[in-house]
């Protein structure tokens, strides 16, 4: 299969009407069309940044992120072209206008969901809708399990092991977490006690205004298998938003733990430093899945 040359991101925008979902769509006057917000990541951005920046710039609204979509693959003057999206809901009704390049986007209308199909410019968008459809206004509330970021070597560090802290390119990575994990609805996070968790987190919790626990069962050396399942049963019944951070010795067994919580075993490779696997649940079941570096 030929691989994309061109990447962009953005989201189904979507809010409660009277009669059911209501969808935003834009229309740009450079092409004349309608379709959903969406733009091409700039150079080393992520997708997750993409979107949020994207469907702002768009829209004047911020997003927040549910479920992942159908992505959308075209043609692009002889390039391919891959479009992800998510589901997304608003942080306020109000949209900042200044936000939005009149010359890029000169109208907005939030549409009824049996009338999108029909005011969409291009083919390419219909599978997007359709899949946003599948699982109508359906809220979903992620569980991230996150792997620390990089932390300094133990052959450099002479002091106990969970005070040792994260090195400068695992500072950055936390710095980058701050953002792509405010893409998603905020609640609860819990972290090993080891400073390298901690401060994995840390920038996004001090941004969000979200405590972070420290936890013993999930900290190397302290966890005991029964206490890290009953502990993760309670997040997962508890049905809120969830950030995790741990240990590589045992974050992959916390995620095949929830998988198999929610009734759906997944199987996914072992997660490097810093990266992170979302869980997208609703009422007790796994949605939908997403693996980021």
């Amino acid at each position: 299969m030929t691989q994309p040359e061109i990447f962009a991101a953005g989201a189904v925008l979507w809010r409660a009407g009277d009669d059911g979902p209501e969808l935003a769509l834009i229309h740009r006057p450079k092409y004349g069309d309608w379709t959903f917000p969406k733009g091409k990541l700039k150079r080393g951005e992520h997708l997750l940044a993409a979107a949020q920046r994207e469907v702002f710039e768009e829209t004047g609204i911020r997003p927040v992120l549910g479920r992942p979509l159908a992505p959308s693959f075209y043609d692009k003057e002889g390039k391919l072209k891959r479009v992800d999206y998510w589901c997304a809901t608003p942080t306020s009704d109000d949209a900042v206008d200044e936000a939005v390049d009149p010359r890029e986007v000169d109208d907005l209308e939030w549409v009824p969901l049996a009338d999108v199909s029909g005011r969409l410019t291009y083919e390419r968008d219909q599978p997007v809708l359709e899949d946003f459809s599948r699982q109508i206004a359906r809220e979903t509330v992620p569980i991230v399990f996150i792997r620390h970021a990089i932390a300094m070597s133990k052959a450099d560090w002479f002091d106990q092991d969970e005070l040792r802290p994260l090195n400068q390119r695992g500072r950055e990575r936390a710095q980058q977490l701050e953002v792509l994990l405010a893409a998603y609805p905020t609640g609860s996070a819990y972290s090993s006690t080891s400073a390298r968790c901690l401060e994995t987190l840390l920038p996004y919790c001090a941004a969000e205004a979200v405590p972070v626990t420290g936890l013993p069962e999930f900290t190397l050396g302290t966890s005991k298998p029964a206490e890290v399942a009953a502990r993760l049963d309670e997040i997962v019944a508890a049905g809120k938003p969830t950030v995790i951070c741990g240990h590589g010795e045992h974050i992959d067994e916390m995620i095949t733990h929830v998988s198999n919580r929610l009734g759906t075993p997944t199987s996914l490779a072992p997660l490097e430093k810093g990266a992170f696997v979302v869980f997208h649940t609703a009422d007790g079941e796994l949605v939908a899945t997403e693996h980021h570096d």
